[in-house]
């Protein structure tokens, strides 16, 4: 498959053409600060299963992952901001997403995150949230959402499938790149069926992994998972075999015939207005949302698309800031993307607040003055 095809279907389209060659200084982008009290701390850990065979490499006999875990921390002191990404992810993902805008004017392997690298943890019983990133994307994607949920309270783990996912750094420098075995061909409806199909399983099998090995680390109340065109759904699977999940948000999410799980497990659906992907509009959703049949609730951010729901949000405006000649091309829609942020985080934190914390802040009600930009869909 070509490079341009397999991205576009990622979601990780090559952006712009025509760019000078040159700027004056590198850019580096930066993410937007987290406003919870807390400061954060961040863990990366190599996990190994070995009671499974790879989902993607049958002949392989266990499962690797690599996960963050990002926390409340006790203290920061002498602890360094941690990477966005690692050094050889970031060069990857420039490569491929940003291929356009020079590497000499794009510092994109020096973005620093809001978490302290190896922050001793905060003591304390805490509920503990599971983000999952799209199909081929990555377990930095969320990063704007990850960092206000660790901040107000929680334990946030980011998790991605390891050779179905862009690029997974191992250590000792081993990267583990996209695997042909996972790639869907998009030219063949019965393929794409299947390896959605596929990521589905795997994803809820890596949850109820990673949550037996972090309960043995963390004293965990509750658990909730969010994630995106994927890993939501992957969460209602899980939550359907019964390993303990007891709120799920897709920010947004999809839904089509690999989707088999519902149940009664509270879910946040925070809809695009791209595909639109909500119960009232897309007839996938009209068909499955009478299934889930627990506290349930869609709201849709007003003029974004997919790209409007990730750290493109904060990303892409602060190259362009500083090299104007950078185009993303309405990746992010027509929110402003301080809006996006701001309610994306006050959603997000108040279904987790309710749902896994009984904390009812009276956001989930109905619309909000402050976030004219959501709609409910009733």
């Amino acid at each position: 498959m070509k490079r341009r095809a397999l991205l576009a279907g990622a979601g990780v389209a090559l952006l712009g053409s025509g760019v000078p060659a040159a700027a004056a200084t590198a850019v580096t982008p930066a993410l937007v600060p987290p406003t919870g009290p807390h400061d954060i701390g961040r863990v990366d850990l190599h996990l190994v299963d070995r009671t499974r065979c790879d989902p993607w490499l049958p002949k392989r006999p266990y499962r690797e992952l690599m996960v963050s875990v990002w926390y409340p921390a006790r203290t920061v002191r002498r602890c360094p901001l941690a990477r966005y990404q690692s050094p050889l992810v970031a060069k990857e993902y420039q490569r491929l997403t940003l291929a356009s805008v020079p590497r000499k004017v794009l510092d994109w392997s020096g973005i620093r995150t809001h978490a302290h690298q190896g922050a001793p943890v905060l003591p304390g019983r805490r509920p503990m949230i599971l983000f999952s990133p799209k199909h081929l994307e990555i377990r930095s994607y969320a990063t704007l959402l990850v960092e206000e949920l660790a901040s107000r309270g929680y334990v946030v783990v980011t998790t991605e499938g390891t050779h179905e996912a862009l690029a997974v750094e191992f250590p000792g420098g081993r990267l583990e790149k996209i695997k042909p075995e996972a790639t869907p061909d998009f030219g063949d409806p019965a393929d794409v069926l299947d390896k959605q199909k596929r990521t589905l399983h795997s994803r809820a099998d890596d949850m109820a992994f990673v949550l037996k090995r972090l309960r043995a680390r963390f004293d965990v109340s509750t658990v909730g998972v969010f994630g995106m065109v994927g890993g939501g759904v992957a969460g209602l699977h899980a939550a359907s075999q019964g390993i303990g999940i007891d709120a799920v948000a897709g920010v947004p999410e999809v839904i089509g015939p690999w989707v088999t799980s519902a149940g009664s497990v509270p879910f946040l659906q925070f809809s695009d207005t791209e595909a639109p992907n909500n119960h009232r509009d897309n007839p996938a959703w009209q068909a499955f949302w009478p299934r889930l049949t627990g506290w349930k609730l869609n709201i849709q951010l007003n003029g974004s698309t997919w790209g409007s729901f990730c750290d493109y949000q904060a990303l892409y405006p602060s190259i362009r800031a500083g090299y104007p000649a950078f185009d993303y091309r309405g990746e992010l829609g027509s929110v402003p993307p301080a809006r996006s942020i701001a309610a994306q985080r006050a959603y997000l934190t108040a279904f987790f607040d309710l749902h896994l914390r009984g904390r009812d802040s009276s956001l989930l009600r109905g619309p909000s003055v402050e976030h004219p930009d959501v709609s409910f869909i009733v």
